[in-house]
């Protein structure tokens, strides 16, 4: 068994008809800190959903109407938006969330033939990267994130 980061607080939170092992989303996040050098105590969220709610998500956030394969919602204490309820307090400082569409992995891992658990594990690593602020906006950038993506899937047993 793997020894977990104390220093990392890594929630998941899965759908309960899709059979994705919970502790293969928190490694691969927890992997994706280590190799990333994060430092302190963090903490977020890996959630799986299906397609309904992932379109929904996509069209609301980023004006896509069709659902996707991963999105990231990094923590923000700017929202502009009036506070109703209060936050209790926390050590870990929340880097935010990674939300999964299991139909989008699964044709995904179909299409570029790869192992279901191979790709969920790609697909937690590229959110978590976002949620770091890494981007592929451009060529240079999107080439450095597939690099990182590649080498820290490899330090990964899947």
């Amino acid at each position: 068994m793997p020894i977990r980061n104390m220093a990392y607080k890594i929630t998941s939170d899965v759908e309960p008809h899709y059979p994705i092992k919970k502790s293969l989303l928190v490694s691969a996040a927890e992997a994706t800190l280590a190799n990333a050098k994060v430092k302190g105590k963090v903490e977020l969220t890996v959630g799986v959903i299906g397609d309904r709610k992932m379109r929904a998500l996509n069209k609301q956030f980023r004006g896509v109407d069709e659902p996707t394969d991963v999105l990231s919602f990094p923590y923000s204490l700017q929202t502009g938006k009036p506070h109703e309820f209060v936050t209790p307090p926390s050590n870990y400082l929340n880097l935010g969330d990674v939300i999964i569409s299991y139909p989008q992995l699964l044709g995904r891992a179909a299409a570029e033939d790869a192992m279901v658990d191979e790709m969920a594990t790609r697909l937690v690593i590229h959110g978590v990267l976002h949620l770091l602020g890494y981007e592929h906006q451009n060529p240079t950038e999107t080439e450095a994130m597939e690099e990182l993506e590649d080498k820290i899937l490899s330090t990964i047993k899947v």
